[in-house]
């Protein structure tokens, strides 16, 4: 394994621009041999919902050290900036790619390194973005990447992952909780379950009660967190009593599962706009493939109308986390903020409530409000900077001029 994924360093570096890397490389090496980084901020949002003028950001050993006024010279200077806390994506699927006959999924013949590659790219375009931290629900080999990015063996983000999920055939109430428990042991930062049935297959409840009590139940005992796909009343019904952390999709829900949200703190990630644009834009691609049929892509537009009402209707008559989540597929790795500009501009949400999703909001879904998601004293350096600001247009997000990481920089244009 540590040749495949060495291997992958090599192959990564030569589907990008020589130019690029170079440059990233030059930036790292720059602030690596500084004892002290300083970055100015003409505007600071801090992921909180706060905005400050002027701000100098002192980050030592990874850390942010020092927020205040204090004079140059800077290491970067951002004067004629937007600074930010990195991104969070709490919903992505890393390794989904499209194969080299332009199909989603690997070929028949495709080995593990080649997926992993696929993964490797995908996590650098995505970090390139401005997304220093993603959580990957859906394959074992997650883990691979995960830990190879911790090393420093590969640039991407930080990645939480859930190993394979569970769904109806996962086994019996009994049998699921030894593979919750397993789950645990093998290093999963979360347990992703499939309460419901693909939109696609119609959105149903599939997993029984006692299916998704055990999971949930089990999860909390071992102090993982859940994150549930789930459609309509019952089955987010039957996932909040049940202890479950996070709904994802939602859509078709009543008003009732609003105040249950909100009465639990159950922390919501709504798919709106980038997921469903990807697979239209894309649907060559999938069609034919498992349910990806004409059929299905009809439930998706209906999913879409619908799931744009419910969101709306969740903003005016609730106080639900809304945290932010793409369910980044192939074909939408690097293009995760395409989702909160949808969120804003056709869903009505808030513009700073987007970025809060996208940050401190997310950090705490993911229990890790002290380490990241706001740009604050003793929390990890991850920085991000812009041009223009997004509390007038979302769109500025989509230029990501500088990417720093855990201290470390890998972007800086």
């Amino acid at each position: 394994m540590r040749k495949i994924l060495i291997a992958s360093i090599f192959t990564l570096a030569a589907s990008f621009s020589f130019y690029e890397i170079a440059l990233a490389q030059s930036a790292v090496n720059t602030a690596a041999g500084q004892e002290s980084i300083t970055i100015r901020a003409g505007s600071l949002i801090d992921g909180t919902g706060e905005v400050r003028e002027n701000v100098t950001i002192t980050v030592e050993n990874g850390k942010i050290q020092r927020l205040d006024n204090s004079a140059g010279p800077y290491t970067f200077d951002f004067s004629d900036k937007i600074v930010l806390p990195g991104l969070i994506d709490t919903h992505v699927h890393i390794t989904a790619h499209f194969n080299s006959q332009g199909r989603y999924g690997p070929d028949p013949d495709q080995t593990q390194a080649q997926t992993l590659l696929y993964a490797a790219e995908n996590a650098y375009l995505t970090l390139m973005a401005g997304f220093t931290t993603i959580q990957s629900v859906g394959r074992d080999d997650d883990k691979d990447l995960r830990d190879a990015i911790n090393r420093g063996v590969l640039p991407g983000p930080r990645i939480l992952t859930s190993l394979a999920p569970i769904n109806l055939n996962s086994g019996t109430p009994s049998q699921l909780v030894e593979i919750v428990r397993q789950r645990h042991a093998d290093g999963a930062d979360v347990i992703k379950m499939f309460a419901s049935a693909s939109i696609r297959d119609g959105g149903s409840q599939v997993m029984s009660d006692a299916q998704i009590q055990a999971v949930c139940s089990t999860a909390n005992e071992v102090g993982l967190r859940t994150v549930v796909h789930a459609y309509g009343t019952e089955s987010i019904s039957t996932v909040i009593e049940a202890g479950c952390t996070q709904i994802e999709h939602g859509n078709r829900y009543d008003d009732d599962i609003i105040d249950l949200m909100t009465e639990r703190d159950t922390y919501y990630d709504p798919h709106l706009g980038l997921l469903y644009a990807n697979y239209f834009d894309n649907r060559g691609k999938f069609i034919g493939i498992g349910n990806y049929t004409e059929e299905g892509f009809a439930a998706m537009e209906e999913a879409r109308v619908i799931g744009y009402e419910t969101f709306k209707r969740t903003l005016e008559l609730g106080d639900v986390k809304i945290v932010y989540g793409t369910d980044a597929l192939a074909g939408a790795h690097g293009r995760n903020i395409e989702e909160l500009i949808y969120r804003v501009e056709e869903g009505g949400q808030d513009r700073m409530d987007a970025i809060v999703s996208a940050t401190s909001l997310a950090a705490e879904s993911l229990n890790l409000e002290q380490v990241i998601g706001t740009i604050a004293v003793g929390l990890n350096a991850d920085i991000i900077a812009i041009d223009d600001n997004p509390l007038e247009d979302t769109a500025a997000l989509r230029n990501i001029r500088f990417v720093m990481k855990d201290g470390v920089v890998y972007k800086n244009n």
